[in-house]
C-alpha cells in the first residue's frame, strides 16, 4: 500500500495528462462520489490486485469498474496490431488498458474528468495513449481511425446529443471519423432481454419493466433497442454490415460471446456465469430456466441480453474466412492460468492466453503435452496443432458433446443409460495413466488422510487427468474423443478423477440431484470413505487455479443456482 501523500500525487500526475481543450467545466455523468473512491483503489492498487480491492471494498460500482471480467467484451477480438483506436466513452478505463496492448495508438474521450484521470491513471505505463475529455460532438480529430468503440454509450444520446435524431445523428457523426475500411464496435443492451422479461429493473432507469414498455415508466432520454430496431438505425446512419454478437450473461460482465453462425446449442450456455443484479428483489423468474426453450424455439438472439455489433460501411468479404463467431472466456482463475477458446468461420477453434505471462503459454504447451500422453494410452483425443501466434488450435468437428449424452438421459428418465456413461468414463480413466503404489498417494502426501495400508482410494494413477469430464468429450460413434486436458495432479485415485467428473456434470446439471442422488453415486462407486479427503483435495486444486476474489464475489452477491449438498462442497 502507499501513504496518503504517494497516491495522491499519481492522481495529479495523472490529471496533468489530460487533454482538456473541449472540456467545458462540468461532468453530468457520474456513479457519484464512489468514483472518488475508485480513483483511489486505482492508485493504491497495481492492476492485478484490482479483484482484491473489490472484495474489501464490495460495492457494485467498484466491482463494475475494476472487475477483470470487463476485458472479456474484447479481448478475443482480433484488432489489427498497428491499427488505431478511438474509445468513446472511456468510463474508469476499464478496457483503455486492452486497447492499447492490442493497438499502436489508443484516443479515449470521456464526458466526466473524474472518470478520465481514472482512466489515464490506471494506464499509466502506457505510452500509445490520449485521454480527451469533452463530449464527442464538440471535439475536431485532425485524423481517422481503424476502429472505434461504443461501449455503453449510443442509449445516452438522447441526453447528450442536441438534436431530432440523436442516435442517427450521433452515429453519423462517428461514422466521418472512421477511416474507408474502419470498424465500429457498438455494445448496448437489449431492450428486450430476457432479464428485464424476468423482472430485472432496466439498467439505466432502474425500472422493472421500463423498456418492455418503451420507456414511459422511468421518465428519462435514456433508451436501448430490440435487435431489429438497432440494425436499421445502424444501417440508416450508413453502417451497411453489421455483424452481430451476444454476450452472455451481458456485455459489462460476460464470459461466453455467441453470434449468428454460433448460437447457444441448449440451455447451459457453455457454462455463462450467472447474471450479477445488484437488487434482485423485483425477479420474478429464475432467467436460467428459461434458456431451454429459448434456444429451442429459435429465438435466443431477440432475448439476449445485450448485443455487440461490428459495424462497417465496406465489404466484410475480405478475411471474412477467419472471422470469429464464438468465444469462451475463463477469467474465474488466477491470472496466470486465464486461457480463452474461440471459434472462427474458417473451422479452426483456437486455444489462446488472456494474460500475456510465461504461465498462461506453458499451460498451453501442457494441454499439448497432456493430449499427447493420453493418446499413447489408447484414448482418442483430437489432434491440436501450434498456430504461429504459439496458440493452440484444432479443426471444429460437428460432433455430440458426452454432456449432452447425460442432457438426453436425464431428460427420459434413462438411469440405467446413466449409469452406463458414468462407468464409460470409469474405463477411460483407469487406463489414463500407469498405476502407482497406494502409499505413494498424494491424499498422504498432503495429510489429507493417514496411510493404514488399506485399498479404500483403489487404483492410484501416476499422473490423474482431472479435467476428463463430460463437457471435455465428444462423442464420435462408439468412441470418446478428449479434449482440453489442462490440468495433472499425481498419484491421483482413479475415484478422484471420476468424483470431479461427478462434481461438474451435477454443477451444470442440478436437477441429475433428483434423479440419481449424489449419495447414490458416492456409494455405487464406493467413494463413501473417500468423501472427506476429495473434498479437501478438490477445495486445495480449486485453491490454487482459481481466483478467491472472483470467486468470492460471486458467492457473496449472486443468486447462483447450483448443486448444494451436505456430501458436497462446490464452488
Amino acid at each position: 500500500m502507499f501513504e496518503k501523500q504517494e497516491w495522491e500525487a499519481k492522481v495529479e500526475e495523472a490529471a496533468q495528462k489530460l487533454n482538456l481543450q473541449w472540456y467545458k467545466n462540468e461532468d453530468r455523468y457520474s456513479d457519484g462520489d464512489i468514483e472518488a473512491d475508485i480513483i483511489r483503489y486505482i492508485a493504491q492498487y497495481e492492476p492485478e490486485d484490482y479483484d482484491k480491492a473489490v472484495c474489501e471494498h464490495l460495492d457494485w460500482a467498484v466491482y463494475y469498474h475494476l472487475t477483470n471480467v470487463r476485458r472479456n467484451l474484447l479481448n478475443w477480438y482480433p484488432f489489427q496490431k498497428e491499427a488505431s483506436v478511438l474509445e468513446i466513452g472511456a468510463g474508469c478505463g476499464a478496457l483503455t488498458g486492452l486497447l492499447c496492448d492490442k493497438c499502436k495508438k489508443v484516443t479515449a474521450v470521456e464526458l466526466s474528468k473524474r472518470r478520465a484521470t481514472a482512466a489515464q491513471l490506471r494506464c499509466r505505463e502506457k505510452d500509445n495513449l490520449e485521454v480527451i475529455v469533452g463530449n464527442l460532438n464538440d471535439i475536431e480529430f485532425g485524423e481517422k481511425f481503424d476502429y472505434i468503440t461504443l461501449i455503453g454509450v449510443l442509449e445516452y444520446q438522447g441526453t447528450y446529443t442536441d438534436s431530432d435524431s440523436p442516435y442517427k445523428d450521433f452515429l453519423v457523426k462517428i461514422k466521418s471519423l472512421l477511416k474507408d475500411d474502419g470498424k465500429l464496435l457498438v455494445a448496448i443492451e437489449n431492450k428486450y432481454g430476457v432479464k428485464y422479461w424476468c423482472g430485472a429493473g432496466e439498467d439505466h432507469t432502474g425500472v422493472p419493466f421500463d423498456g418492455l414498455n418503451q420507456y414511459k415508466l422511468g421518465g428519462q432520454k435514456t433508451r436501448t433497442f430490440a435487435r431489429e430496431e438497432l440494425t436499421e438505425l445502424l444501417k440508416e446512419s450508413g453502417y451497411s454490415n453489421c455483424f452481430f454478437y451476444y454476450p452472455m450473461p451481458d456485455y459489462k460482465l460476460p464470459t461466453v460471446v455467441y453470434s449468428d453462425q454460433y448460437k447457444p446449442q441448449n440451455e447451459n450456455l457453455e457454462n455463462a456465469a450467472p447474471y450479477y443484479i445488484p437488487s434482485d428483489g423485483t425477479l420474478l423468474i429464475r432467467e436460467k430456466g428459461l434458456y431451454r426453450d429459448i434456444v429451442k424455439n429459435n429465438v435466443f438472439p431477440f432475448f439476449a441480453n445485450s448485443f455487440l455489433v461490428e459495424c462497417s460501411s465496406s465489404s466484410l468479404d475480405q478475411g471474412e474466412e477467419e472471422k470469429v463467431i464464438f468465444a469462451v472466456l475463463n477469467s474465474r482463475r488466477q491470472k496466470e492460468y486465464r486461457l480463452g477458446t474461440l471459434i472462427k468461420n474458417s473451422g479452426k477453434v483456437v486455444k489462446f492466453p488472456l494474460e500475456n505471462t510465461a504461465n498462461n503459454h506453458f499451460l498451453l504447451s501442457q494441454i499439448l503435452d497432456n493430449m499427447e500422453e493420453i493418446r499413447s494410452r489408447g484414448l482418442k483425443t483430437l489432434p491440436y496443432r501450434v498456430n504461429q501466434q504459439n496458440e493452440l488450435e484444432m479443426d471444429f468437428v460437428k460432433l455430440p458433446l458426452l454432456e449432452n449424452y447425460f442432457r438426453d438421459a436425464l431428460s427420459k428418465g434413462d438411469e440405467e443409460g446413466i449409469w452406463n456413461l458414468w462407468d464409460g468414463i470409469l474405463e477411460k480413466i483407469d487406463v489414463s495413466s500407469e498405476e502407482a503404489e497406494q502409499d505413494q498417494c498424494i491424499i498422504y502426501e498432503l495429510k489429507l488422510d493417514q496411510y493404514q495400508g488399506n485399498q479404500k482410494y483403489g487404483k492410484i494413477l501416476r499422473k490423474g487427468y482431472v479435467d476428463m469430464i463430460p463437457k471435455n468429450c465428444f462423442v464420435d460413434g462408439d468412441e470418446l474423443l478428449w479434449f482440453d486436458q489442462e490440468w495433472t495432479l499425481d498419484y491421483i485415485p482413479v475415484k478422484f478423477v471420476l468424483y470431479r467428473a461427478m462434481v461438474d456434470t451435477y454443477t451444470a446439471m442440478p436437477e441429475m440431484e433428483s434423479f440419481i442422488p449424489a449419495t447414490e453415486f458416492i456409494k455405487h462407486y464406493k467413494m463413501e470413505e473417500c468423501l472427506d479427503a476429495f473434498i479437501e483435495l478438490n477445495q486445495l486444486f480449486l485453491d490454487m487455479v482459481m481466483n478467491p476474489y472472483y470467486v468470492g464475489i460471486l458467492m457473496e452477491r449472486n443468486n447462483k443456482h447450483i448443486f448444494r449438498k451436505n456430501v458436497l462442497k462446490l464452488l
